[in-house]
């Protein structure tokens, strides 16, 4: 994990920082939040049971200086009262708890005020894989089902935006096939040509992008070299751009579990990151996600 430690250094400037959790009710998730609030990267307003809140918290023996309980008597209205302070400026960030990201989601677009002019939502994922030489960026695995070319070039200015805020650099962009080839029957080979095109043409800003390329083309200059493929993409990606959202979440879980990777998560496209965790994420990956988050808003 010792390529997200420039994660927690850029979270670290972002001090100071309130965010409001849905459904915090539930160990792994007090876990992360004392890792936080004991290097105070935040404070922290907790929605859910109280009584839960109350236990898990005497458990991890989190003090309350840093953190602020309040009763909510269901997942659903946690996550009301979690967005509500979240709009109205009580909280700078917000973040799932146990609630679905369904739920979360549907809540967030309903109400489009806290959206950047002319995005969209779309998920963010962040990787430290070990046998990767530095850290990835995934897009999108968990909100758009199957993107137009219209949306795919959203979610990739989603993630190129929050890349550039942490790194000051352009991204390396795989747009990501079975193939390297274009053909049009299959229309993931066909939309990363074109994406290739918009960005050769000034449509797509501040990145480097090529595509179609397979995922080992992508991860390893060996590969690429064997298929004779020359590409200064090519084994050295920074951003996975996907084509729809199943091939992305088989390749999150797989990273995670098979790979070993430890991941974070975001929700972008609106005025501040939205720090998205799974009911399954760990305790580690729930606080590498805060750091995130924090790492995202901190030059915005």
């Amino acid at each position: 994990m010792h390529k997200f430690t420039a994660l927690e250094k850029m979270a670290a400037v972002k001090r100071g920082s309130t965010i409001a959790i849905a459904a915090a009710d539930d160990p792994s998730i007090l876990k992360a939040v004392k890792k936080a609030a004991d290097q105070q990267l935040a404070s922290f307003l907790l929605y859910g049971d109280i009584d839960r809140l109350k236990r898990f918290m005497q458990e991890e023996a989190l003090a309350e200086e840093q953190i602020t309980c309040l009763h909510a008597s269901t997942a659903d209205r946690a996550a009301d009262m979690a967005i509500e302070a979240w709009k109205s400026g009580k909280a700078d960030l917000l973040m799932k708890g146990i609630v679905s990201t369904d739920v979360l989601a549907g809540k967030i677009l309903k109400d489009k005020s806290m959206f950047k002019s002319g995005s969209i939502l779309s998920q963010l994922a962040i990787f430290d894989i070990p046998s990767y030489h530095k850290l990835l960026f995934l897009t999108d695995a968990g909100i758009n089902i199957a993107p137009s070319l219209e949306v795919k070039q959203k979610i990739l200015n989603n993630a190129v935006t929050i890349f550039m805020k942490m790194h000051q650099s352009e991204p390396k962009v795989a747009a990501l096939a079975a193939t390297e080839k274009v053909n049009p029957a299959m229309p993931a080979t066909t939309d990363a040509a074109l994406l290739c095109g918009m960005q050769q043409r000034g449509q797509l800003q501040n990145c480097q992008i090529d595509g179609p390329l397979a995922l080992d083309v992508a991860l390893s200059a060996q590969a690429a070299a064997t298929k004779k493929i020359d590409s200064s993409v090519a084994g050295d990606a920074d951003i996975l751009l996907v084509p729809e959202i199943e091939s992305g979440n088989m390749l999150y879980k797989s990273f995670t579990y098979a790979a070993g990777a430890v991941s974070a998560s975001l929700l972008v496209g609106t005025k501040t990151p939205v720090i998205l965790t799974s009911r399954a994420d760990d305790s580690t990956s729930k606080y590498y996600a805060i750091c995130f988050a924090l790492a995202a808003a901190s030059l915005a």
